[in-house]
């Protein structure tokens, strides 16, 4: 029986699902990745995510031909392709991971599944997290407690994965400058030596790094955009490309708690980091979930009574915010971080989200796109539930209106964070920088927004339909469907608010 396996981000030997079934069952495995121009670009694609998917690829090539297994990589429409990679090989089963990524990526699946049933080739998709294709969050938590794939054994490193020997079929990664040629998008584009490696090896080094190192300082040092960087897990991107399996993160996660003795207030700072840690890992696959229940939510609102919120979408505020020019210095260095870096701790996400939406009144759906180009670690499921979130429009989470000045108090006293990234403000003092918004600073932007009016605003239009009798109704379904078991019971303490829980 022959077999292709569709790489989709599952970038990955170690622990491959995908990889182990289609060895036992198949007696030749041709790996297939396809650079699509669909998804590509899209306005939710960078070059952020080329570079990422560019570099996981690559390394797993390599990792491949060691285990004399040679790739197929192609760059065109994914149906045109298989279509032709049947026409020279016909084979009996499409082996990939579900993925629960954009609408456009839904709807391509969609058309697979529908090429595959024509061909009569068998697709067996198969989970790498606890997201269940298909399901809400209540039949999530019924179908863990019969199977939970993250707490399964992990699968054995294959020595060798049999290829097919023909002619025609083989075909390595493309060059860098050779991939960005092929797109008018991306056409010039250097690598940036300034983004996460991602690679499974990179990953694999991240994450030892952080349960040997940098995990102590876990728990209290992920507020901190200064901070966040070393002690925060750093895996958020390898998680977001498969780099890395869930599974693998527990296993060690485990070996680490069996390694910590006594209890001395170094085993008790491990410990507090762990549990924060895998709080947060099972905290994301609940938001991925929602995506899954409700794959056009990139449109729309989890609760329709939100839906016609109005909002500015001024473009001009867009362009200021996006290019760190707000003259909020907080918001400023955050953004200019991120486009960077790529990365920002989770603190400061929200708060740059909750300054667009109550303080710009830029709509969630505005703002999306050009957000998710950004990071690195850009996960649909994940940015759209914090993005309706922190907008204040699921009806049924804390609003929560982020003041810039106090999490710069809070977060980056000494104007570190703030200085590195706004270098106009080098000559200021903290107390200055701190008043920003207040006192004009020469040579930096003026504040582009009166930003407590118009929150206000912002929040009277948001608790108007929160406590109206339909947003109400609204809320009390959305919140059976898509609501955590916090959600639901509010009985917890205020500390374990989800909206704190999703920082890597």
């Amino acid at each position: 029986m022959k077999a292709v396996w569709w790489i989709k981000k599952d970038f990955r030997i170690l622990d491959n699902q995908c990889i182990s079934r289609a060895v036992e069952e198949c007696s030749e495995i041709l790996p297939f990745f396809c650079w699509e121009p669909s998804l590509i670009n899209e306005d939710d694609y960078s070059s952020f995510h080329l570079q990422a998917n560019w570099q996981a690829l690559s390394g797993l090539c390599l990792s491949l031909i060691k285990r004399k297994s040679y790739p197929r990589i192609v760059f065109g429409d994914v149906i045109h392709e298989l279509n032709k990679l049947y026409g020279i090989y016909s084979f009996d089963r499409l082996y990939s991971h579900v993925e629960t990524g954009n609408l456009n990526s839904f709807n391509r699946d969609k058309k697979v599944g529908e090429w595959c049933r024509r061909k009569g080739v068998q697709w067996i998709e198969i989970t790498q997290n606890s997201v269940f294709r298909g399901a809400n969050a209540e039949k999530r938590r019924n179908l863990l407690t019969k199977r939970d794939y993250r707490r399964e054994g992990l699968i054995s490193d294959p020595n060798e994965i049999s290829s097919p020997v023909r002619k025609g079929l083989r075909s390595n990664n493309f060059e860098w400058n050779d991939l960005c040629k092929k797109t008018v998008k991306f056409s010039g584009v250097k690598l940036s030596p300034s983004l996460q490696k991602a690679d499974e090896k990179s990953a694999h080094a991240t994450l030892n790094d952080f349960l040997e190192h940098r995990g102590l300082g876990y728990s209290g040092g992920i507020s901190s955009p200064n901070t966040a960087f070393d002690h925060g897990s750093r895996l958020s991107v390898h998680l977001t490309l498969g780099t890395l399996s869930l599974r693998t993160i527990f296993s060690e996660l485990s070996k680490k708690r069996n390694f910590i003795k006594g209890n001395n207030e170094i085993s008790k700072k491990w410990k507090k980091s762990l549990r924060a840690f895998e709080s947060r890992l099972h905290w994301r696959d609940h938001f991925i979930q929602r995506l899954e229940s409700f794959p056009n939510m990139e449109n729309f609102t989890l609760n329709p009574a939100y839906q016609n919120l109005k909002y500015e979408n001024n473009s001009e505020f867009l362009e200021l915010w996006l290019a760190g020019q707000t003259g909020f210095p907080m918001i400023d260095a955050s953004m200019r971080c991120l486009k960077n870096t790529g990365f920002l701790n989770f603190r400061m996400r929200a708060m740059v989200v909750s300054f667009a939406c109550f303080g710009l009144h830029l709509s969630w759906r505005f703002i999306h796109e050009p957000l998710a180009g950004v990071f690195t670690d850009y996960e649909p499921g994940i940015h759209l539930s914090q993005l309706q979130m922190q907008a204040g429009v699921n009806g049924f989470n804390t609003i929560r209106v982020y003041s810039p000045k106090k999490q710069f108090l809070d977060h980056d006293p000494d104007a570190k964070f703030v200085k590195k990234w706004i270098p106009e403000l080098e000559k200021y003092t903290s107390v200055e920088i701190a008043n920003a918004p207040d006192v004009v600073l020469s040579g930096y932007a003026s504040p582009c927004i009166d930003l407590n009016s118009r929150s206000r605003k912002m929040k009277d239009r948001i608790f108007e339909i929160r406590k109206g009798n339909e947003g109400i109704r609204q809320t009390n379904k959305t919140l059976s469907k898509h609501g955590s078991k916090w959600n639901q019971s509010r009985k917890r303490k205020k500390q374990q608010d989800p909206q704190m829980k999703l920082t890597f």
